[in-house]
């Protein structure tokens, strides 16, 4: 029996996704957005890959996290439910705040995935109760990601997806738009669910928030020169930051137009995308850079006028 490359929890029947919503766009700075952009174009998909996180970069800002499946879903034991809802409750502010220096922080992230790990194992959930608490979620993919995807796995763009989630349940929802073990340039950094004879044994906590760069850095990936960075932290902004890509557009999703979210959000990051963003940024840039006709839709959507700056740039 061949081995599967991303082991799944089974089907992801109940497959939500957004409909398009108005968002709102800020770039950086356009002169140096626009050399970026006519530079990748120039390269071609051959030259291209994506870097990406999963969980609200992905998914919707209204779907909860993977981890969060479980802390959230009424088929999960009381007792682990209140033992991560505690954990979130202290560690989540201590994740988003800027102010604490890496060292610090990645010593509570730390202690804060030990615990989860910890509950899992003591929980004990099988695969056929994940993948029904997957099912009886409310996780929802981005408007146009799936054509996103299938793109990027018809181009054979190197896809990595690095993410503090869970990766039994990203191989599911994935696996509902194209069998992913047959997609060879896909790679997936994430933290992963170990079972033994369908029950979960060990969680084996890999990635946070604060380690994404350093596991793309040691990968043995080789990397191509123009990126597409995706993100919903500036912790995300990152991820790429050891790599010495020569050529990179970042796009950052932010839920609301708070002002010290935003001035952070776009010191960082080429665009800013505000609200409960769509794919279409990400797959306009794309059908650019491959050469290949947006559908009618898409073109219309994009040529609204939230994206005439952006239009102007390529």
């Amino acid at each position: 029996m061949q081995i599967q490359r991303f082991p799944t929890l089974g089907e992801w029947t109940e497959k939500k996704t957004n409909t398009f919503q108005q968002e709102k766009l800020i770039i950086r700075n356009p002169e140096e957005l626009k050399s970026k952009i006519q530079k990748m174009i120039s390269e071609g998909v051959k030259q291209l890959q994506i870097v990406t996180d999963f969980d609200q970069t992905i998914s919707s800002f209204l779907s909860p996290a993977t981890f969060s499946l479980f802390r959230m879903s009424q088929l999960s034991p009381q007792d682990f439910k209140n033992k991560m809802q505690s954990y979130y409750d202290y560690y989540v502010p201590i994740e988003k705040d800027q102010s604490i220096k890496i060292e610090e922080k990645n010593k509570h992230m730390h202690e804060w995935y030990q615990k989860v790990s910890e509950a899992f194992h003591e929980a004990k959930f099988t695969k056929s109760l994940s993948c029904q608490i997957l099912n009886t979620s409310h996780i929802y993919l981005r408007y146009l990601f799936e054509p996103f995807f299938n793109k990027c796995v018809e181009e054979h763009v190197p896809f990595h997806i690095v993410s503090g989630g869970l990766d039994r349940v990203i191989n599911t929802i994935l696996s509902s738009i194209h069998e992913i073990d047959t997609y060879d340039e896909m790679t997936l950094h994430t933290n992963q669910m170990l079972f033994q004879n369908d029950i979960l044994e060990k969680m084996e906590m890999l990635v946070t928030a604060t380690t994404k760069a350093k596991i793309l850095e040691t990968s043995g990936i080789q990397f191509r020169n123009n990126t597409i960075l995706l993100g919903d932290l500036p912790s995300d902004f990152y991820m790429t930051k050891f790599l010495n890509i020569p050529n990179q557009v970042s796009i950052g999703f932010l839920t609301q137009d708070h002002a010290y979210q935003l001035e952070e959000y776009n010191k960082l990051y080429d665009i800013t995308i505000i609200g409960d963003p769509s794919f279409l940024v990400p797959l306009v840039l794309l059908s650019k850079v491959i050469g290949y006709p947006l559908t009618e839709e898409c073109t219309q959507l994009f040529n609204s006028q939230n994206y005439d700056e952006l239009r102007g740039l390529f």
